[in-house]
């Protein structure tokens, strides 16, 4: 029975409302199990998981970690968390897990719950989950609740109390929720898209008949296909269709969404099949701040068009297309399972298509020619006359997701 909640907590600064969360724990019918992360002291406190017992996982003793100063015995105890909670899981120790407390609680509880798989009732709540701060901190790309305290996580009163009643009755709730989900065995397609490729993407999933496949869209804006690439790797789909591969440009050229790196390289790892587009490889986009500033200094060469007042999508240049053929080509060379690669000549994003503000021929004709000339002869290419979002390009890309899952 799914019902271990795991309360990842500094007892020697935030003992009493630990307890008080413990109890609440206890009052939904679930079973609190105690992880302490406390850097100040060794006492016994009650706790399932000791300091010391995480610290052993990371091969340190005690008497190596008490003479560090504050911030190293912080970092330490988040790294040493960091490896021995999903070690903890994997024992079958807890089943969600909760951490309530101020910033480096959060920062070191959220570290660990970032390692663990998907699906894992995961929440932080800290009295630092507002203002101005990114959520990056406690997020990452993994399914993270974060919840702000409102009031500093010192001493119970009404609203530290709300907070944790509300914390620890969601995670129940979660765990709840998880025993009703029934189990689906169809083949399940990740797929990646942006706005720009949304109606190429949606088209093409649309012609897959949905009683035979599950289909989920990533947004690859820099954390969408991160988000996939961790999926994947964890072995939750069966095929792959990245139609958008946007934050290769990203990560090649610069640009606004950036902080995906390494594309592709986890269906190839996990040797699943792929049907790739090159959709908005062919853009390179910049995000205009408050000020006016963040264009670059060759932006009037650049066709364009702008996707809002803060977002600029241009057209990439001859050479980087050539680059970019490169490293697509260099990635995809590694795939050991089977590889579709569709090209349509018509543009790669919607302003790309014939008559928009960013179409290129020459520059699309060079990308073609260069990633053709680099790929290994296992690749199966399928050439399409149009644009990416064209009708006649997602039947083509159906037609070969239909044949890799067959």
């Amino acid at each position: 029975m799914k019902n271990r909640i795991a309360l990842i907590a500094s007892l020697d600064t935030k003992y009493q409302e630990t307890m008080f969360a413990k109890e609440e724990v206890k009052r939904c019918g679930c079973q609190p199990v105690l992880i302490d992360i406390s850097t100040k002291t060794l006492e016994e406190r009650g706790a399932d998981i000791t300091p010391k017992e995480i610290l052993e996982i990371y091969g340190m003793s005690w008497e190596e970690f008490d003479p560090l100063g504050k911030a190293d015995s912080i970092e330490t105890m988040c790294k040493a968390l960091e490896k021995a909670v999903p070690i903890f899981y994997e024992q079958g120790r807890f089943d969600a897990v909760v951490s309530i407390g101020g910033g480096q609680n959060a920062r070191m509880a959220a570290a660990a719950m970032k390692v663990l798989p998907f699906g894992i009732p995961k929440i932080v709540a800290s009295s630092l989950a507002c203002g101005k701060r990114t959520m990056e901190q406690y997020v990452g790309d993994k399914d993270v609740i974060v919840m702000h305290t409102v009031a500093d996580i010192s001493m119970l009163n009404y609203t530290t109390k709300t907070v944790i009643y509300n914390v620890c009755h969601a995670a129940a709730g979660m765990l709840q929720y998880q025993k009703e989900v029934p189990a689906d065995s169809r083949k399940k397609v990740a797929a990646t898209m942006l706005g720009i490729t949304s109606k190429g993407v949606e088209g093409t999933l649309r012609m897959l008949p949905d009683d035979q496949f599950e289909k989920t869209c990533f947004h690859a804006n820099g954390v969408g296909g991160r988000c996939m690439e961790n999926l994947i790797r964890e072995g939750k789909f069966d095929l792959v269709l990245d139609m958008t591969l946007h934050e290769i440009t990203g990560e090649v050229l610069g640009g606004y969404c950036t902080g995906a790196a390494g594309r592709l390289n986890a269906a190839i790892e996990k040797k699943v099949p792929m049907v790739v587009v090159p959709g908005a490889l062919d853009m390179l986009d910049f995000f205009i701040d408050e000020d006016g500033n963040g264009l670059p200094p060759d932006i009037e060469n650049r066709k364009k068009v702008y996707h809002n007042s803060s977002i600029c999508h241009t057209k990439i240049y001859k050479d980087e297309a050539v680059q970019l053929a490169a490293v697509l080509a260099e990635r995809l060379n590694q795939a050991q399972a089977p590889v579709t690669l569709v090209l349509p000549d018509g543009g790669c994003c919607e302003a790309a298509a014939k008559g928009g503000p960013m179409y290129d021929p020459e520059v699309d004709e060079a990308f073609i020619r260069t990633i053709k000339s680099l790929l290994k002869k296992e690749i199966k290419v399928v050439d399409v006359h149009g644009n990416i979002n064209d009708s006649v390009c997602q039947k083509a890309v159906t037609e070969a997701l239909m044949e890799l899952a067959s």
